[in-house]
């Protein structure tokens, strides 16, 4: 296939007509013939909404027409017009676990998390540390982690979590490799809560951490009442009251190559505009409002799930009698890292 290139200021001299196809025929293309086109970020996708209750119904229907053994993961992928993932750097995704079920243990170089939306008698297995998921939980599975997943069978209701993961950004470098465990669930050789423990303020020595490879478990018995207490102070003009979760190695962003957002819409509040060289998804966790992206309007309440495309305005405004709570994903630590993150404000 013939590439694509603009025509040259000299394109009607016959030599440099002839030199120019010379240099295509060896795989060359000068630089007067190539398109390096606008001159800021072009948004990758376009912003979507997804309506909790539509989200529920598809995964109920799932978990009636597929069993997970069959599936490997019942888990459904949130993906904009004409896109394989949320951006086009993270796949947010919504999975339906039933009393009994496991999923059974594998690895791969994708990072990937747990945000647990309902249910409860849950665990996730990472690298033989069996976790309890409880709603509004954060748990992260580091890459090259084994994982499983199981709900205790005398569980009454399905556990849904968002599965958050950078997948799209790993097949970009065509760097993903997976395997499977041996058997279905890994051996817990990891007593309870000791990821919990390297968390805390003190820890046992020869444990330093490792930021990329060591799980990190955020309770929301925790997550929550800190927002409350930030929310007395006067917050970020574009987030409203919006704090990170900390890699508990790095005090930086969660991850290499995802962070994660909680953030609170106070009653009222209308927050400024702004844009940013990184994308990311979001999932309603209490209240009702509305975000501006570019002039689409996504009216979301609880539960519900949307993206923000890379470099495209967006502003965000609360409705209802109650706060708002967003939780979201970001790939801005991928940006961050390699000198490109850029934010403007208005």
């Amino acid at each position: 296939m013939a590439r694509e290139t603009v025509p040259s200021a000299g394109a009607v001299r016959p030599e440099l007509v002839a030199f120019d196809a010379a240099l295509e025929a060896d795989n060359i293309i000068a630089h007067w013939r190539r398109e390096f086109g606008p001159p800021g970020p072009t948004s990758q996708g376009e912003p979507c909404l997804w309506k909790w209750e539509r989200i529920h119904q598809h995964l109920l229907t799932a978990a009636d027409l597929i069993g997970v053994q069959e599936a490997g993961r019942r888990t459904l992928h949130l993906c904009p017009p004409g896109m394989h993932a949320t951006t086009h750097t993270l796949s947010m995704c919504v999975q339906l676990n039933k009393p009994g079920e496991i999923a059974t243990a594998h690895r791969h170089t994708m990072t990937a998390l747990r945000f647990i939306i309902q249910g409860t008698g849950a665990y996730t297995t990472v690298e033989g540390e069996a976790v309890a998921l409880y709603p509004g939980d954060l748990v992260t599975t580091p890459s090259w982690g084994y994982h499983d997943h199981w709900v205790e069978p005398n569980g009454s209701e399905p556990v849904i979590w968002v599965d958050g993961l950078d997948s799209p950004f790993v097949y970009l470098l065509d760097a993903k490799f997976s395997n499977q465990f041996p058997q279905p669930q890994q051996p817990r050789t990891v007593r309870a809560d000791f990821t919990r423990d390297l968390q805390g303020v003190v820890r046992p020595v020869g444990h330093e951490g490792d930021p990329v490879h060591q799980p990190a478990v955020y309770r929301w018995t925790e997550v929550r009442p800190a927002l409350e207490r930030f929310a007395q102070d006067d917050g970020d003009p574009c987030d409203g009251v919006v704090l990170d979760y900390v890699n508990p190695v790095t005090g930086g962003h969660m991850g290499p190559t995802i962070g994660c957002r909680i953030q609170m819409l106070r009653v009222g509040e209308r927050t400024m505009g702004h844009r940013h060289t990184a994308s990311a998804a979001y999932h309603v966790v209490e209240g009702e409002g509305v975000t501006l992206v570019g002039d689409r309007q996504l009216e979301w309440s609880k539960g519900d799930c949307f993206n923000i495309p890379n470099w495209q305005w967006h502003r965000h405004e609360q409705r209802g009698g109650s706060p708002a709570v967003l939780w979201s994903m970001h790939d801005q630590p991928v940006y961050e890292a390699v000198g490109l993150y850029r934010e403007e404000r208005r």
